[in-house]
């Protein structure tokens, strides 16, 4: 098949089905991933109607929000610092080991580090409560992913289990990835959403291994209610732009590292 009819084929397949994945791609025309990423880029600066999304592509919705805001779950406005979180999302990966069973919150910075993974030969099993971090995982066949079940709310990304039956419940966490709204060294990890400090609190206590992943603008500052101590959290992941005297305190209360 030549490159013009496989194009013309991928974008009758996103404007039939509304959205199209690489690795379904891959598999259904035989050829390679580069050279579907190659294909789906040039059909998105081709026509206005298509948006790229991690892993695939979608046909533009015309309403007020795009289609792409709308299945990630993530405006641009949530993707402030996104250099910065995208450095963390691969320092925090190498702290991930083949059989792990991880639980990962609805952050924009575990939607990174989600997108790594998605893309990574790990074998891992995943936990979330993050309707777009268990979106782009599902597209590795390598990965377990378990997306947990509540209550979800409009315009929101994340799943509250608001029935108080956890499924994590039933696995031995390995390691818990999280972020903050903000950290202090005397306050510790807060947020503003009450229940977001409720279910992290409990995440916190339950899992083996817990990883917060928070860049550097939010260091020293307080939110709304603490969930957690940094003596609680075995690793704090940040940017490499954290100025050095703040880094210097903080390896003083916590297992610090810097991507």
């Amino acid at each position: 098949m030549l490159a013009t009819e496989r194009e013309s084929l991928i974008r009758e397949k996103i404007i039939t089905n509304g959205i199209v994945y690489v690795s379904d791609l891959v598999k259904e025309m035989n050829v390679t991933s580069p050279t579907i990423r190659n294909d789906l880029d040039k059909l998105v600066k081709k026509y206005d109607d298509l948006d790229r999304i991690h892993g695939g592509v979608i046909y533009k919705s015309k309403e007020e929000n795009s289609l792409s805001e709308v299945i990630t779950g993530y405006s641009e406005r949530s993707f402030e610092n996104i250099s910065l979180k995208k450095t963390i999302a691969k320092r925090a990966l190498l702290l991930i080991e083949n059989g792990d069973t991880l639980l990962m919150d609805s952050s924009s910075t575990c939607f990174e580090l989600a997108s790594l993974l998605a893309e990574s030969n790990k074998k891992v099993t995943i936990i979330t409560n993050g309707l777009s971090t268990g979106t782009v995982l599902k597209q590795n066949p390598k990965l377990t992913v378990l997306v947990i079940g509540g209550l979800l709310h409009p315009s929101s990304n994340t799943i509250y289990d608001e029935f108080n039956s956890p499924i994590y419940t039933m696995f031995n966490i390995d390691k818990y990835f999280f972020s903050a709204s903000g950290l202090s060294i005397k306050s510790g990890f807060s947020e503003f959403n009450i229940m977001e400090v409720k279910n992290k609190k409990a995440n916190v206590d339950k899992s083996r291994i817990s990883i917060a992943l928070v860049d550097s603008t939010k260091f020293d500052k307080d939110s709304t209610s603490t969930f957690c101590t940094l003596a609680e959290v075995d690793y704090l992941v940040t940017d490499d732009q954290l100025e050095n005297n703040l880094a210097n305190e903080y390896r003083k209360e916590i297992n610090l590292l810097i991507g």
